[in-house]
């Protein structure tokens, strides 16, 4: 940990959204910290200064969990021109502990120090009392805001190392070197530590209808911090934390073992407890699952207009459903690197790529018509649809399906009868994209074409679809392309959204109670309805070859997990969720999604591998290796297993 100094850091400048509000950009010739804390304009800076280390959720390149799972794929660049992004160097394998990929310890690679954002948080606390200009109720917030910032950032660096170290106020400049030598703290101080923190802030922080959204949008408020509180919970009860003899060998020089060997099925009755207690929040705010047609919709069939409401529910503005928008990442990336060509745009090929492609492991996650895993959906069975899953289907679409295939063209059985999530998340060759500037159908609605040459696929060195999938989900329908020009919708990235606060409290009852809790169901269920599906116990009992599969723990474990990843997915959720499970293993599978490079449907209908080499995560893999110059320089720093 480093010693106090007298020389703020510059502030990132965090890109200006229409609508949303971002944090000042703070000057760098600040000298002192006297005149920071001189008056309420200064003071204010430094409040910005300490938002401004929040890591960059939903950002592409310095979100690890946005590429560095298994739910998407990026192309391999043909030159220096189109870089991999940053995390995807972690989904590929390439994290070491000479220079760590999005060092979010020490800062580098992609990643600010969040060490420096504890410290800039607690020269805030200390000093806050300096500024004779400033409201006692501003103050009182503003002291709030950075208390959970330093507990925000505590949190982020335990997901990522495990234990670390609880820093909660700086050391003096008269520190001795062996006072700067901390050590790490184990698993449930630093769970403990951060959890009372939020709590000391919530009832200080504004409601969520005292945030100007014009202003203030994206800063902290009383909801948002106690999901984050629930969520570090569910961490700590989940496998990962709670009772991990994986690392009972991670003891440090004192003899302190930092990870709890016995597990204590007490902590998801924690968790639950905790996610209850933001649901019922959340009511008194009017919070809601996000069920609006948007009236560039209203005149659409029932089945797109439900394909918009699940859009919107992650990229509509500061909706009702919207628990923590971040507002640092790069949407306008995110946006055109999700969105497919829907025509030739010979001046703007690059622009829209769709090269964060979903995987054929996701494709295929999702729910059959019936809304069941496809493996196990009677009907999908009985008519060989799952064997023959990768197989061009005879006959072209009609009825009902034109709203999801293009009129009269073929695609494989995997496209059809599948859930409305599927529709909504996924962009398929010769499947129905509406919206993007057209929404007259079917006369103007496109369809996406990923073969060889065409629009939305491969093009000589340009930018594409590594699998000959696009993530429909992750930008808005209301995006619009023409074969000249694009101009992509902003939103904030939802951190937190209600849905994953529901899906956390069906968890937790589950692994606290098991499934003869009823509120599990009503909260999936309520999922499940706002996506046009039946509810769990009715869905598996019509259609499932495993119709007794949510009456056990184990079964409705599984269907939860399941859940998760479907609802969740693209949303930077699974890659911890993975991890927090113990189930890194999965991510050992070889991407695989369709042969991009091929020019016939025979050809291109050929499922491949889309990485250069196998990937391999083992045990060191769940978390981050600390840099190794930070273990030479502090003999007291335990490394994390296997680094």
């Amino acid at each position: 940990m480093k010693s106090v100094y007298y020389k703020l850091m510059t502030l990132t400048a965090l890109a200006l959204l229409n609508a949303c509000n971002y944090l000042d950009v703070v000057p760098d010739n600040i000298a002192t910290i006297d005149y920071a804390f001189r008056n309420r304009i200064e003071a204010e800076k430094y409040l910005f200064t300490c938002y401004s280390y929040r890591p960059q959720i939903g950002d592409l390149s310095n979100d690890p969990a946005m590429c560095g799972g298994d739910e998407s794929w990026q192309f391999y660049p043909v030159s220096n021109v189109f870089g991999i992004y940053t995390s995807a160097r972690i989904g590929r394998g390439f994290q070491t502990s000479n220079d760590p990929i999005l060092n979010f310890w020490d800062g580098g690679q992609g990643a600010r120090s969040l060490w420096q954002g504890i410290h800039d948080c607690n020269i805030f606390l200390e000093n806050i009392d300096k500024v004779r200009d400033l409201q006692d109720y501003e103050k009182t917030r503003w002291v709030a805001e950075v208390k959970f910032l330093k507990a925000y950032y505590h949190y982020w660096l335990f997901k990522c190392y495990g234990p670390i170290p609880v820093t909660d106020v700086n050391l003096p400049v008269s520190a001795s070197p062996d006072d700067v030598r901390v050590y790490r703290d184990p698993v449930d101080k630093v769970v403990e530590y951060v959890s009372n923190l939020i709590m000391e802030t919530v009832k200080d922080l504004p409601a969520p209808n005292e945030i100007v959204e014009g202003t203030e949008a994206g800063r902290i408020d009383k909801l948002a911090a106690l999901s984050i509180r629930a969520e570090l919970l569910l961490f700590a009860a989940s496998p990962l934390f709670n009772g991990n003899t994986d690392y009972k060998g991670l003891i440090d020089r004192r003899g302190v073992q930092l990870f709890n060997q016995t597990y204590d099925p007490n902590k998801w009755k924690i968790a639950a407890e905790a996610c209850k207690e933001v649901i019922e929040a959340s009511q008194t705010y009017n919070k809601e699952l996000f069920d609006i047609v948007d009236p560039m919709a209203s005149n659409a069939p029932e089945p797109l207009k439900l394909e918009t409401v699940y859009r919107e529910a992650i990229c509509g503005l500061w909706n009702k459903e919207l628990i923590w928008g971040s507002t640092n990442n790069d949407w306008n990336t995110l946006s055109r690197s999700s969105h497919p060509r829907l025509m030739r745009m010979p001046t703007i090929l690059n622009d829209i790529n769709s090269q964060w492609a979903p995987t054929m492991k996701i494709v295929e996650t999702y729910y059959s018509s019936n809304g069941v895993p496809i493996n196990e959906d009677k009907l999908w069975q009985q008519n060989g649809w799952y064997s023959n899953r990768f197989a061009i289907r005879n006959d072209p679409s009609s009825g009902n399906e034109i709203y999801y295939v293009k009129d009269g063209q073929k695609t494989v059985n995997l496209h059809y009868n599948r859930e409305p999530r599927f529709y909504a998340s996924i962009g398929f060759d010769r499947g129905i994209y509406y919206g993007s500037g057209y929404y007259d159908f079917p006369a103007t609605v496109k369809h996406c074409e990923f073969m060889n040459t065409e629009y939305s696929g491969f093009q000589g060195g340009a930018q594409y679809s590594p699998t000959g999938y696009a993530a429909k989900k992750m930008h808005s329908f209301k995006c619009a392309l023409t074969a000249t020009s694009s101009r992509v919708e902003l939103y904030p990235f939802p951190i937190m959204r209600l849905a994953n606060l529901y899906l956390m409290y069906a968890e937790a009852l589950n692994e606290s109670e098991g499934p003869g809790n009823d509120e599990i169901f009503t909260y999936l269920d309520l999922i499940r309805k706002r996506a046009g599906l039946k509810g769990v116990k009715e869905s598996w009992r019509d259609y499932s070859l495993n119709p007794n599969k949510p009456d056990t723990k184990d079964g409705l474990r599984e269907i939860i997990h399941q859940e998760r990843t479907i609802e969740l997915a693209f949303e930077g959720k699974r890659f911890w969720d993975l991890r927090r499970w113990k189930q890194i293993g999965e991510l050992n599978n070889q991407p695989m999604g369709w042969n991009v490079r091929g020019e016939t449907p025979e050809d291109f209908y050929r499922v491949i591998a889309v990485a250069q080499q196998p990937v391999n995560f083992t045990i060191k893999d769940y978390f981050w290796p600390i840099k190794e110059t930070s273990i030479v320089n502090n003999r007291n720093l335990v490394q994390n297993y296997g680094w």
